[in-house]
């Protein structure tokens, strides 16, 4: 799997991952959190998630990063944020508006070394392969504060029954890439209500796992 497979996913709306609405599991965990007003929070592989609106609306300064230009540039438009602002950096072009920041590219090129107070990771980890995960997780261990936070949800089923992503992942595999930084606390461990069309074919052995990591 390369970037090639989720520029060709946009364009050919396989989007099931995205939601319409904000995530519940965000409302109901991220509080417990208690984010201080202006603190940043990093969004990997953001798509056009509503997300990023609450997370603004919380008075936080939000930075999402998402691979396709067409996802961003669509986000920006479907929530009529104005005098949008676009810049060019080394890796990624900048887009601006209204406290929420989204840049476009390769997140693997981050080099926000202890910048954020704050990690929403809904469906990123989840979408990546097992061969590209550490090192997506080395980004989310060197770009957090010490004491910085965070929320990971992932999905556990069998494998052998559908093909991801998103991908299963395991409690184990949580721990083997993050216990080395962080204190891990698994918060809830149930089958979601709602979700993709594809993950809802899975039986009951389907779970949604909700943790907060934070870093030592």
């Amino acid at each position: 799997m390369d970037s090639q497979f989720w520029i060709n996913a946009w364009n050919e709306g396989r989007t099931g991952f995205h939601q319409a609405d904000f995530n519940d599991k965000l409302l109901q965990y991220f509080p417990q959190l208690q984010a201080k007003e202006k603190q940043k929070v990093l969004v990997p592989l953001c798509g056009k998630t509503k997300d990023l609106l609450w997370l603004r609306d919380q008075k936080l300064d939000v930075h999402g990063i998402e691979l396709h230009e067409d996802a961003v540039k669509a986000f920006f438009n479907e929530n009529q944020l104005a005098n949008v602002k676009i810049e060019n950096t080394h890796h990624f072009t900048n887009y601006t508006s209204e406290g929420i920041r989204v840049s476009t590219g390769d997140f693997f090129k981050l080099d926000h070394e202890n910048y954020y107070d704050f990690v929403y990771d809904r469906a990123s980890l989840v979408a990546l392969p097992f061969s590209m995960r550490k090192e997506y997780a080395e980004v989310i261990k060197r770009s957090l504060k010490k004491g910085g936070k965070c929320l990971l949800i992932v999905y556990e089923y069998d494998q052998a029954k559908l093909e991801g992503p998103p991908f299963s992942i395991n409690d184990d595999e949580v721990h083997r890439l993050y216990n080395d930084a962080f204190i891990i606390e698994l918060m809830e461990s149930q089958r979601p209500l709602k979700e993709g069309s594809r993950l809802m074919t899975l039986d009951e052995s389907l779970k949604q796992k909700v943790y907060v990591l934070e870093k030592k």
